[in-house]
């Protein structure tokens, strides 16, 4: 199983006092991977971005983004980051043109639809992403599920 880690998922295991239940479910995942299940954990570095730039501009407002920002390096140590490239984009724009025409949207159409750009990876990558957010993700036509929906165990 190929599994792609959304932005909101990220975030919530950056608090694991917070999500507790979210992290003993990555737990789970990474123990299939370790006794040797064929899964595979990855995190597109849209995700990474989209998290990281909030944490870096609250680093002076919020005493616990420092911690989430040093979680947020250690767990894509654990995991495969993927580069976006230009395939990705241009699939992306694609997806987000269809969605406009199709009368839906995910973003503002000022704003950097990441979710857009993460379903395009997933899609390429034939994995699921992992999210709190389906009803953006499937719209653009990949397998998004919330984490709760694909047991670990």
């Amino acid at each position: 199983m190929r599994l792609l880690l959304d932005t909101n998922i990220l975030m919530k295991i950056c608090h694991p006092k917070q999500h507790a239940d979210v992290k003993d479910w990555l737990q789970g995942w990474l123990g299939r991977a370790a006794g040797g299940d064929d899964v595979e954990i990855h995190v597109s570095a849209a995700a990474d971005y989209e998290l990281r730039r909030g944490y870096l501009w609250k680093l002076d407002k919020h005493p616990n983004e420092p911690k989430a920002l040093n979680r947020l390096d250690q767990l894509l140590e654990l995991f495969d980051l993927k580069p976006v490239s230009n395939n990705h984009l241009r699939m992306a724009a694609g997806h987000w043109a269809d969605a406009r025409h199709g009368g839906y949207a995910t973003a503002s159409e000022r704003d950097v639809d990441w979710d857009v750009i993460i379903a395009s990876q997933a899609a390429e990558m034939n994995a699921i992403v992992v999210t709190n957010n389906t009803k953006h993700l499937v719209r653009y036509g990949v397998d998004a599920k919330d984490w709760s929906e694909i047991p670990a165990a």
